[in-house]
């Protein structure tokens, strides 16, 4: 299959990840090189292992170590054996005084990005709960981020490496609902899904705040399908379940798994 015929399968915006992914497929099968990838989310997960599928090359998932929503990926050639230490996958506990301080997401992605420069991509998962922050890492930064960040925000700490049994345990904030729409348009879902009007959903799409598998979309009448993720910067997330049908009156009944920001006061 050439590659013109290949990215017609796939959004506009995923032909440079494609690109990429074929160039880490053909090192680990013409060259037997082993490739470990940054940290990729879900959908650029799918996207790989589609291309990679039926290909003489073996896949390995950080999935197996922590079950998080961004993962490495090993691709090798088929006699190599699984080292751990290939994944170069770190989990650091950031250690501050929690008695008087709450870290929050945003601060801890802030000090990493900004007082680093290390790309996105070499970092994961940030894990917290009301005593506790991790994040996962690439293990070859580690020394960048104990040389450099000596504070988050206002707070002092320090990280401290942690076995991946160790990771924080957190309860799910989600949510299973039903909702009505009179079509599956991404408008109208994150409208009746968040209880918003919809010229707030559609201001929100039009203002870049609203990703469709973490691709963004401005479109107000884009269609959504089964296993969606819709991200609205500000309100949470909705994961398209299932389609349940009409009701009489003609209204599309769409299960949803909903996770709302919560503000921390």
């Amino acid at each position: 299959m050439s590659q013109e015929s290949i990215y017609q399968h796939f959004h506009l915006d995923e032909k440079q990840f494609i690109d990429r992914v074929l160039d880490w497929i053909d090192r680990a099968e013409n060259n037997y090189s082993v490739v470990t990838t940054y940290f990729l989310n879900p959908r650029e997960v799918k996207i790989l292992e589609s291309l990679a599928n039926k290909r003489e090359l073996q896949i390995f998932s950080t999935q197996e170590i922590a079950k998080t929503e961004l993962t490495k990926i090993i691709l090798a050639p088929e006699f190599y054996n699984l080292n751990l230490e290939d994944f170069d996958l770190a989990l650091l506990e950031i250690s501050y005084a929690n008695k008087f301080h709450q870290l929050k997401h945003s601060q801890i992605l802030g000090s990493f990005l900004g007082q680093t420069g290390v790309r996105r991509s070499e970092l994961g998962d940030i894990i917290l709960n009301d005593e506790r922050a991790q994040i996962f890492v690439s293990k070859h930064l580690l020394e960048i981020f104990q040389k450099n960040i000596a504070k988050i925000g206002s707070v002092p700490v320090q990280f401290v490496e942690k076995p991946f049994a160790e990771l924080i345990q957190t309860e799910s904030s989600s949510i299973i609902k039903t909702v009505l729409v009179s079509s599956l348009r991404i408008d109208k879902i994150i409208a009746s899904t968040f209880e918003i009007s919809r010229n707030l959903a559609v201001n929100m799409l039009q203002s870049r705040k609203v990703k469709l598998n973490y691709l963004e979309i401005e479109k107000k009448d884009f269609p959504v399908g089964q296993g969606d993720l819709i991200s609205v910067r500000g309100l949470g997330r909705i994961k398209i379940l299932r389609f349940l049908g009409e009701t009489k009156k003609g209204k599309q009944k769409v299960e949803c798994e909903i996770t709302k920001n919560h503000k921390k006061k």
